[in-house]
């Protein structure tokens, strides 16, 4: 999956949208393999300051968008196994991006870029801390009856985002994000 364009030009000179879609952190994964530890493979997509256990075989994909405000760096990491969709993606922002935009601003765009992919709705949203960084976490329901979480996670010039797309087993899915280290 191609993600779609991260920057847009609004009224102002720089609005960030840090893409989701792209970085579509979705594997599948059914809640036996990610229970059991031999079945678990260790995914850290490029430029990721952080790893992830992911079920079954894992699928390494980059992209670049080239946007307004400069390219866009997309690396994920994903696989599928059950009912379960996993995936960690590692975007790298244009650094002047990083350093005039806020990072709340670029967790509330990546948040509506995701939601918009999936035709998601929130149902939570709040501040974390995990592996060491602060995150933000995000909890959606999606149109077709599936859920989603994610957890993301801005350093410098990268944003990382982990997702999962389940059906029934929540725990599962919180299982795959709490992996994160």
């Amino acid at each position: 999956m191609t993600p779609p364009n991260v920057f847009q030009q609004g009224s102002r000179p720089v609005l960030l949208a840090i893409s989701i879609a792209g970085m579509s952190l979705v594997c599948l994964g059914a809640s036996q393999a990610i229970a059991a530890n031999n079945d678990l493979v260790s995914a850290r997509p490029d430029h990721s300051f952080l790893s992830v256990r992911m079920p079954g075989t894992v699928e390494y994909d980059e992209a670049v968008r080239d946007t307004a405000l400069g390219d866009v760096e997309h690396h994920t990491a994903s696989a599928i196994s059950g009912e379960l969709e996993l995936s960690i993606t590692a975007s790298v922002l244009p650094g002047f991006v990083s350093s005039l935009s806020a990072d709340n601003m670029l967790y509330r765009k990546a948040r509506r870029e995701l939601l918009d992919n999936y035709s998601g709705e929130t149902k939570a949203w709040s501040s974390c801390s995990h592996a060491g960084y602060a995150c933000r976490d995000l909890g959606y329901s999606i149109d077709d009856g599936r859920h989603g979480m994610a957890r993301l996670y801005i350093d410098g010039e990268v944003m990382v985002v982990v997702n999962a797309i389940y059906e029934d087993d929540e725990d599962a899915a919180r299982r795959f994000l709490d992996s994160v280290q």
